[in-house]
């Protein structure tokens, strides 16, 4: 993975592509969903291994025929779902800081957006954590991929906020990583949150505080004062 993480970084990766036979890309679009959906009700139930691509189509809504003018594997099945979440994630951040003129409304705009739809659409998003293992090697490039390009994002913002200050670079990079993916607590952890916490909108107004106070490190000359190490004798 770490030598994955390295070619993404020095050369240009040509994404994955699921081949249609359909060309109407409105149906595409509309086909896909329904297969996404019916994709995360079996592989919840059966697991990615034990799951076939008829049952997939039934849980879908549509005949096996079908399904193969739309996807040719499970593997690809698999993969487009997890297109479609990242194609919300993307889609849904640049809408909430559309328009918006200062960089800490930005900031504070994409984080709620950001748990929003991770916690709207928490059921895609715990399968995909579960069946990552799943993925081909050329899916795992792409997904990587994709996966910058959402971190990076972060990271546009994250320097319009700090613009005028003399930025950690290592300290900003490590931050648009974990404000990208910090929501996924919501998911992984929801049954606890839940039996510990009036709401989740309680929740994530906590995590949207806690990640604003904390952000302010990535200023140099920020005033921060590291734990200090037991040493043993």
């Amino acid at each position: 993975m770490q030598k994955t993480m390295s070619n993404l970084k020095n050369r240009h990766i040509k994404s994955k592509s699921v081949v249609s036979r359909i060309k109407n890309e409105a149906l595409i679009d509309r086909r896909r969903k329904q297969i996404v959906q019916g994709a995360v009700k079996v592989f919840s139930e059966k697991g990615f291994h034990k799951a076939t691509v008829r049952e997939i189509a039934e849980a879908s809504g549509i005949t096996l025929g079908t399904m193969y003018n739309y996807v040719r594997t499970k593997e690809d099945i698999l993969f487009i779902c997890y297109e479609y979440m990242t194609t919300i994630l993307s889609e849904g951040l640049k809408e909430a800081i559309c328009g918006l003129e200062d960089p800490r409304e930005e900031l504070r705009a994409i984080l709620r957006r950001n748990m929003d739809i991770i916690y709207a659409h928490q059921d895609v998003v715990m399968f995909l954590y579960q069946e990552s293992g799943a993925y081909d090697q050329e899916a795992i490039r792409s997904v990587l991929s994709q996966e910058m390009k959402y971190i990076e994002l972060f990271e546009e913002v994250l320097r319009r906020c700090f613009q005028g200050k003399k930025i950690n670079e290592f300290r900003l990079r490590l931050a648009a990583d974990i404000l990208s993916y910090m929501p996924v607590i919501l998911v992984l952890r929801r049954w606890s949150l839940n039996r510990r916490f009036e709401s989740m909108e309680e929740v994530k107004e906590g995590i949207l505080d806690f990640l604003e106070k904390e952000i302010e490190l990535i200023v140099e000359d920020h005033q921060y004062e590291r734990p200090v190490k037991n040493e043993e004798h």
